[in-house]
């Protein structure tokens, strides 16, 4: 009688434990180097230009599971220029929020680990150096203690869900006045409670006075994000991250906190990074986009050249999947074919042509398509303009 064939997508006992047995010897080691005292020569360097606040170079977030390494974040890199939106956007699981929690050092350790890469953030009280470069801080770095320094007050966050992101049994003006504390601590309770008044003011929550001792629960949705983004400015940062905002809101609130949200960027000339699944912000919100697939960067420009000129198959899919009020109602809403690869041990190579329209022999047996250059700000990660002769 003939052996079993085994199925491939399943592992044995002993490849399950060889796996944790790997996996548990390098989050030791990660964590290790993270314990590590280290002097701020060691976590600064400088900035590629000054122009931006953020700079992100060849970003690894892996995740270390009992079925292997989930590489959620895949050796990405982007710029956020000063006094602008960045809208990141792809479809769920393909790492964005993942991108942001690296940024804010947020990556639920010891399983989520940033394994490389550099986050260069433009930090005002470090200066310049000889060179008149501006000096950075490199967040993959920096010692916890260091990071806490900043978090909150230089780069804020505004997270996916406020019902589950603020404190149900502390009101909201408690929770207000934390955050001021932290970057305050001689504070009196008199100045941290007219600073909480003044940015429930700020964010357009009426009778702040009264609403500042309610509880969570007792505000409605669109009130919570508003005291979420209000928390995100009591430090006065220079780089905000708003992960999905307006998921949970209705058109109308989704309206006006987008319109908020973009008075208080220019009021404040802070940076927005949005991280959205709707193609619609984006092309509201933001200046630049950057677009991701399964961990990894596809295409990237400003708003005008990722909507006038999409150039990566996938960007033409999301797009093409969009519903228009000029479709034909009995029109079949467009889909992308097949499904996103599984993000464990994944390979090198381009992740979207198992379901690419545009599928060439030249996408056969490569690594991941290099960068190719189409203008100074606009760029795209696929083989169909490498064979083309696109400058890399």
């Amino acid at each position: 009688m003939s052996k079993q064939m085994k199925n491939p997508n399943l592992l044995t006992l002993k490849e399950s434990r060889e796996i944790i047995k790997s996996n548990l010897r390098e989050m030791k080691r990660l964590e290790k180097i993270k314990r590590q005292k280290k002097t701020s020569e060691q976590f600064t360097t400088v900035m590629k230009s000054n122009d931006n606040v953020l700079e992100i170079e060849d970003l690894e977030t892996f995740f270390y599971t009992d079925n292997g390494v989930v590489r959620s974040v895949n050796k990405i890199s982007f710029d956020v220029p000063k006094n602008a939106i960045v809208g990141l956007v792809g479809e769920s699981g393909c790492g964005k929020s993942v991108t942001s929690l690296s940024i804010m050092q947020l990556v639920q350790a010891p399983q989520g680990q940033v394994v490389g890469g550099q986050i260069r953030f433009n930090s005002d009280e470090l200066g310049q150096n000889a060179d008149g470069r501006d000096m950075c801080y490199d967040v993959t770095k920096m010692p916890t203690l260091d990071m806490c320094r900043i978090r909150g007050k230089d780069i804020s966050m505004i997270f996916q869900e406020p019902m589950t992101s603020l404190n149900p049994v502390f009101t909201v003006g408690y929770q207000i006045e934390e955050v001021f504390y932290l970057n305050n601590p001689e504070a009196t309770k008199e100045e941290a409670r007219n600073k909480a008044i003044e940015m429930l003011t700020t964010v357009g929550i009426p009778m702040p006075e009264t609403m500042i001792d309610y509880y969570p629960h007792q505000l409605s949705g669109g009130m919570r994000q508003r005291v979420m983004i209000a928390i995100a400015l009591t430090g006065n940062p220079k780089l905000i991250i708003a992960d999905e905002p307006t998921t949970a809101l209705d058109v109308t609130i989704q309206s006006q906190i987008l319109k908020l949200l973009k008075r208080v960027q220019a009021d404040r000339g802070a940076s927005v990074m949005l991280i959205t699944h709707d193609l619609g912000v984006v092309a509201e919100m933001a200046d630049y986009v950057v677009v991701m697939y399964a961990g990894k960067i596809v295409e990237k420009g400003t708003v005008y050249e990722i909507f006038d000129n999409p150039m990566h198959p996938y960007t033409i899919g999301i797009q093409k999947a969009k519903p228009s009020l000029a479709s034909d109602a009995a029109e079949e809403l467009y889909s992308i074919p097949g499904n996103v690869p599984n993000p464990i041990n994944i390979p090198d190579e381009c992740l979207f042509k198992g379901r690419c329209g545009k599928r060439c022999a030249g996408c056969e047996g490569k690594p991941y398509p290099k960068e190719i250059k189409i203008t100074e700000t606009h760029s795209v990660f696929c083989h169909l303009y490498d064979e083309e002769g696109g400058e890399s």
